[in-house]
């Protein structure tokens, strides 16, 4: 092989690989994110501010 091919398909793995590394690290890190049923909203509803007394 010659020296830019093996150039070129370094760079390309080097590519992939972190291409893979950043999409799991995406995937594993915990998001503060609201949406149980994937339609619902961006944020959870606020608490009421004052607790209702019977």
């Amino acid at each position: 092989m010659s020296v830019g091919a093996i150039a070129f398909m370094a760079v390309s793995w080097t590519f992939v690989l972190g291409l893979t590394a950043w999409s799991f690290a995406k995937l594993l890190t915990d998001q503060k994110h609201f949406d149980p049923d994937g339609i619902g909203p961006e944020s959870p509803p606020e608490p009421p501010h004052a607790k209702k007394t019977v």
